[in-house]
């Protein structure tokens, strides 16, 4: 019986592996696999801005960013991220909900951190991204006030 266990678990392991190839081309899996950037999306890209932030991986984040393109306000924004992450080392991203925009290189982004220390933050941002030929980068990073979202 355990034997038989095992060989069902091989089978379905066999059987989603036949998938993912099936539904994209055995390269692209491939390519996705050893350099997932290739397998990259705004979406993905903005989640995985959140999540080094969360992380600590700051430069990793500001790899993400396109520099020469932000805007002052996206760069401030950004400084007063990394800032509230090294100060507040409890500081933790408990929430991220992305929805989508009629523009399919922006992304809005509703972030809630929380800490012991302070209450949660909630904050809302509208997020521009670029293909690069390394992958999706963002170009601008644009603070949303709530109150005026509730109004439209």
């Amino acid at each position: 019986m355990t034997r038989s266990r095992y060989v069902w678990i091989m089978g379905v392991t066999l059987i989603c592996l036949l998938g993912i190839v099936a539904w994209k081309s055995p390269q692209a899996v491939m390519v996705s696999l050893t350099q997932p950037q290739y397998a990259d999306s705004p979406r993905a890209a903005v989640q995985r801005f959140w999540g080094y932030l969360d992380t600590r991986q700051l430069e990793l984040a500001e790899q993400l960013l396109v520099a020469k393109e932000l805007n002052p306000l996206g760069q401030q924004e950004f400084e007063l991220w990394k800032t509230q992450v090294r100060n507040n080392p409890l500081i933790s991203l408990k929430k991220l909900g992305i929805a989508d925009s009629p523009d399919p290189n922006s992304v809005m982004v509703n972030v809630e951190w929380t800490s012991p220390i302070k209450e949660k933050i909630v904050q809302t941002y509208v997020m521009q991204t670029q293909s690069t030929s390394e992958g999706w980068k963002i170009i601008q990073i644009q603070k949303v006030d709530v109150q005026s979202l509730a109004l439209l």
